[in-house]
């Protein structure tokens, strides 16, 4: 009989194998630590009350969570590399209360952006166990133009510095486990992110419809980035 850890990691392997050949776990998932507390970063003009329900929901899955806003003045308005730093401040928190090695990220709209550049930028990748995108344009949204008068804002505009920085290959680390989920109702956030696993909420639940603002609350989409936060592969039971 093979030791117990044999067994565990024989099924690790398994599980992720399978994924990949879905198209629904990325290079590293096998590094996913179940229980890492987790980091909810808002995007633009985020609701606080839409960030709650899902750090109740990832908490009520056996992933702690914390959130936090984005930069600025509204949130969101600031540079996001600014915003980047505020991502940075509150993982190191996190992980001075918890004494967790790594925490998880999951950031809606441009907090993906902020969570990302704080992974390529500001040394969180030693510190972050997974990734996980919700409904962010990784590469930026003509939206952008619509409050120019923001640095934010100019900076998810596609072709902006910041994004040409952000996306320099590789666009995600290696190793670094990462998903990359959006709803066919959003705009930017439907281009593939490098490196990640990319995958729709209509990719399994057909013909659901899910605002940008509501993908925070949506409970499939919560089922799905609980799935991503334990190594994958990709599930919901699309509940209503």
């Amino acid at each position: 009989m093979l030791p117990v850890p044999s067994i565990a990691r024989r099924w690790v392997l398994t599980v992720v194998s399978l994924g990949a050949l879905l198209g629904v776990v990325p290079a590293g998932a096998a590094h996913a630590v179940a229980g890492n507390p987790v980091l909810v970063v808002g995007g633009y003009q985020a609701d606080q009350a839409k960030l709650d329900d899902l750090v109740a929901y990832l908490s009520s899955q056996g992933h702690p969570a914390y959130s936090t806003q984005l930069a600025g003045n509204p949130a969101g308005t600031a540079g996001i590399a600014q915003s980047a730093q505020v991502v940075a401040d509150r993982v190191a928190a996190i992980r001075a209360a918890t004494g967790a090695a790594r925490v998880d990220v999951v950031g809606h709209s441009m907090g993906g952006l902020a969570q990302r550049h704080y992974i390529k930028f500001l040394g969180g990748l030693a510190q972050t166990g997974t990734y996980v995108s919700v409904g962010t344009a990784e590469k930026g949204d003509a939206l952008g133009w619509a409050c120019y008068v923001y640095q934010g804002c100019r900076d998810l505009v596609p072709g902006s510095a910041f994004l040409n920085q952000l996306n320099a290959a590789p666009a995600v680390p290696p190793g670094l486990p990462a998903y990359h989920l959006y709803s066919e109702q959003g705009t930017g956030e439907k281009e593939p992110l490098p490196g990640a696993a990319n995958a729709s909420v209509q990719a399994y639940c057909a013909g659901r419809v899910v605002q940008h603002a509501d993908e925070p609350v949506d409970r499939a989409m919560q089922q799905l980035i609980v799935s991503a936060l334990r190594g994958g592969p990709l599930a919901t039971t699309c509940p209503a």
